[in-house]
């Protein structure tokens, strides 16, 4: 069952086809495109990939390019679905005010290296940094806060 990730940022959007939906599943394809070039990823890197069963997405480009970006799915019958942050999800509070404020790809990377260090041990507190367009810093403790 192939699985489709999407990360659509501020200047580019990147993507990876996997074999299935799970952590280690073997990568089938990937690339990156700059948002002004994904009006063509139907015929241009989509176009011979093996149709993606299910879909997982994070945005953070606004309302106009996930759009585009869906257009480009039609090719294919896939349900998109776009993370969007809550107050908790998978053992982390979100300490927003307003919990949907979060980028997506800031709470996904969260519960991402969540998962990863409780795999590993203990739970412990946790710094990450993402360095794309923008910088962020995220301060994640024990508890998941």
């Amino acid at each position: 069952m192939t699985f489709l990730a999407v990360d659509v940022g501020n200047t580019r959007l990147k993507w990876t086809l996997y074999e299935h939906a799970a952590p280690g599943a073997r990568v089938l394809a990937h690339g990156a495109e700059f948002l002004e070039q994904i009006d063509r990823l139907a015929e241009g890197a989509w176009a011979d990939l093996p149709p993606p069963q299910s879909m997982l997405g994070c945005i953070v480009a606004g309302q106009a390019v996930k759009h585009r970006v869906q257009e480009q799915m039609e090719i294919w019958d896939v349900e998109p679905r776009w993370v969007v942050a809550t107050d908790a999800e998978a053992g982390l509070t979100n300490g927003y005010d307003f919990p949907s404020r979060l980028g997506a790809d800031r709470w996904v990377a969260m519960i991402g290296g969540r998962h990863r260090l409780l795999s590993r041990g203990h739970a412990r507190p946790m710094l990450l940094v993402m360095v794309g367009t923008a910088v962020t810093v995220e301060a994640v403790s024990t508890e998941g806060r």
